[in-house]
């Protein structure tokens, strides 16, 4: 239950990210890697004069489908279901792709990932420091600004490393 509580904040924390353009909200939550993949996307969208949008997102079932353990990282894959408004609008608020009508189911495999020295515990489920416990503030770099603890290295909690949509994922 205390997983399935991170994963569902991070899911609400890197949708709103998304709908806003803000994706200095989603550092936090996500590894190096997908960090720069998700900002290269945000980054073309404005360039090209859109934004994808995806109102009233949410998830309406989360299943586990693999856990992996090894000597650097414990790694858990969930098949998170979910529904929305997806639909890509330019900058006179048009939409030139999907729907805001049309109510759009899905499913995705999202694989999050924890240092395997981490400190034992429950898996946080607040916008906290999973380190320190103050206020969650991090630098470009996924730094705490209060601590000076490396947050999306799965260091001290779990973060998002990937996200595989249905046809591609192969477990």
């Amino acid at each position: 239950a205390d997983f399935q509580a991170r994963a569902r904040l991070i899911f609400d924390e890197l949708q709103a990210a998304w709908a806003t353009l803000s994706w200095g909200r989603a550092r936090p939550d996500e590894t190096d890697d997908i960090f720069q993949m998700h900002r290269y996307w945000i980054d073309a969208y404005q360039r090209q004069g859109l934004r994808n949008a995806l109102d009233q997102c949410q998830i309406t079932a989360m299943q586990p489908v693999k856990i992996k353990m090894d000597a650097f990282y414990n790694a858990i894959t969930l098949r998170i279901f979910g529904q929305g408004f997806d639909y890509t609008i330019d900058t006179a608020g048009r939409v030139v792709s999907g729907s805001k009508s049309n109510l759009r189911r899905w499913s995705e495999y999202w694989t999050f990932i924890r240092n395997s020295k981490a400190k034992p515990g429950p898996a946080r489920a607040d916008l906290n420091c999973p380190n320190c416990g103050a206020p969650l503030k991090v630098n470009a770099t996924g730094i705490c600004e209060f601590c000076s603890g490396k947050i999306t290295s799965g260091e001290f909690d779990w973060v998002l490393s990937k996200i595989e949509q249905d046809e591609s994922y192969r477990g």
